[in-house]
């Protein structure tokens, strides 16, 4: 009977610890660049964000590490934000509010949209994350604010 205890009491103790893991890409404090009255005229289908899109993918290879570089940012219609940033080469590893705390100024730095050729956006993006020239693989996805999505890959 006390193993029995001392199991359900593990397992009830582990549930609890992966509850409390669970997703910590997920941002509580947005960086403040939108005013109130803004935010308060946003409605559930009002999916415009201050950096021109809501969604934002970047994968990249560098030629002796995979996976070197990995930025997410997803912004719901909710107002639900998601946020991580890794990059090995620079030993950046966020999630959630740090995440988007960094990015922040890069994203803010972003004046392309979905008309914008896409070799302009590449360069623009790339640069903005440092990186390599010869980096071997970069793949970018990007959900605009007009709701276009596009691909970009080098």
């Amino acid at each position: 009977m006390k193993e029995r205890i001392i199991w359900i009491g593990s397992f009830m103790i582990l549930s609890l610890l992966l509850f409390a893991c669970g997703d910590n890409d997920e941002v509580e404090n947005p960086p403040q660049n939108a005013t109130d009255e803004d935010q308060q005229q946003g409605t559930e289908n009002d999916t415009n964000t201050d950096y021109g899109f809501t969604e934002f993918d970047l994968d990249a290879d560098y030629q002796d590490t995979n996976d070197a570089l990995d930025v997410d940012y997803e912004h719901e219609n909710n107002d639900k934000i998601e946020a991580s940033y890794r990059d090995k080469a620079q030993e950046i590893n966020l999630t959630g509010d740090a995440a988007l705390e960094e990015l922040d100024s890069i994203f803010s730095s972003f004046t392309f949209d979905e008309n914008t050729p896409d070799e302009e956006i590449l360069n623009t993006v790339t640069e903005a994350f440092n990186v390599p020239k010869d980096a071997k693989n970069i793949e970018l996805d990007i959900l605009f604010n007009g709701g276009m999505e596009k691909e970009y890959r080098r």
